[in-house]
């Protein structure tokens, strides 16, 4: 980060707070307090990445995270420079350093039924699903997506320094210049390339070889499985226009797929789970869903408090 080098004393309290970051005590009310101070002042964000600098110039020591670490806040100069230099010790372990990256992160969250589109500050544009929780951080060499579930479409700037790199369910994205989707769920992920390219891998270092993925192209990858194929589309991306394009989906599936967008749950009786769906239906109303449902299929709907019980059709 480019800038006025910050006044010795905020680059003392940084250096506490890794510090205090570090202590084996460490709450969620030291978390919080963390932010509040990172937000008081712009000074704070930029100390603490001064001292983070420091960090990665300090090596050769190894395992100090074992110990416990105790370190009161220096009243001299002669005080700050030796926290600094047992905090650029401590650095080797790289605790501080990440959470740090987790704090001063952006998180973007949908709910059920809600869409939303997020304009980021590289000029990259995202349109999260409902039911999506990421969160985005920025540095001087990586842009970065932690994605914890659901579904996003990432329109990506061209960044030759920084590439845009998005890890979901243990696998990383690095792109460039590309359009591509990502869906997170149940430990597994599934990347759409739309246009442009990007490279899939293990997220941890030597588990695996990349994948390029090129215009057209899906990979679907859960722990040690991972499936590529070329899928139609315009069934896959129904979703960012507002419908939902079913292809012989089991009952089940479908209306699991319906209940992202709408507070009106369906829910479906295992007699019927596996009826065959298709077509194409506007989301956000599992009312008309369900009578359209009904009309194609031998079912019945009941109502069950808030609950539409889809379940089998009892004329003979």
């Amino acid at each position: 980060m480019s800038g006025a080098v910050p006044a010795p004393e905020i680059r003392a309290e940084a250096a506490a707070w890794v510090a205090r970051l570090h202590a084996e005590d460490r709450d969620a009310a030291d978390e919080a307090a963390f932010r509040a101070w990172l937000g008081a002042n712009p000074a704070h964000a930029a100390a603490f990445e001064a001292v983070d600098r420091i960090w990665s110039d300090v090596g050769g020591l190894k395992d100090l995270r074992t110990g416990r670490v105790a370190v009161r806040r220096p009243a001299t100069a002669l005080g700050r420079r030796a926290l600094l230099a047992g905090v650029g010790c401590l650095a080797v372990t790289g605790g501080s350093a990440l959470f740090w990256r987790s704090a001063s992160a952006k998180v973007y969250e949908t709910d059920v039924g809600e869409q939303k589109h997020v304009a980021l500050d590289d000029g990259s544009q995202l349109f999260l699903d409902a039911q999506t929780r990421i969160s985005v951080a920025f540095s001087d060499t990586e842009r970065s997506v932690d994605m914890q579930y659901g579904r996003v479409n990432f329109r990506v700037v061209p960044d030759l320094k920084r590439p845009f790199v998005v890890e979901a369910a243990e696998r990383r994205i690095v792109a460039t210049r590309c359009n591509f989707d990502v869906r997170c769920e149940d430990g597994q992920v599934q990347v759409v390339l739309i246009h442009g390219e990007a490279d899939v891998k293990p997220a941890a270092a030597g588990d695996g070889q990349s994948q390029t993925l090129r215009s057209g192209e899906r990979l679907v990858a859960s722990n040690e499985i991972e499936k590529l194929d070329k899928p139609d589309l315009t069934r896959i991306l129904a979703w960012q226009t507002g419908y939902e394009n079913f292809d012989k989906e089991d009952l089940a599936q479908a209306v699991e797929e319906m209940n992202r967008y709408s507070t009106a749950r369906l829910e479906v009786d295992p007699s019927v789970a596996g009826l065959k769906v298709s077509g194409v239906y506007r989301v956000g109303d599992n009312g008309a869903f369900a009578r359209s449902l009904a009309k194609l299929l031998p079912i019945t709907i009941r109502q069950n408090g808030d609950v539409l019980l889809l379940t089998a059709d009892s004329d003979p």
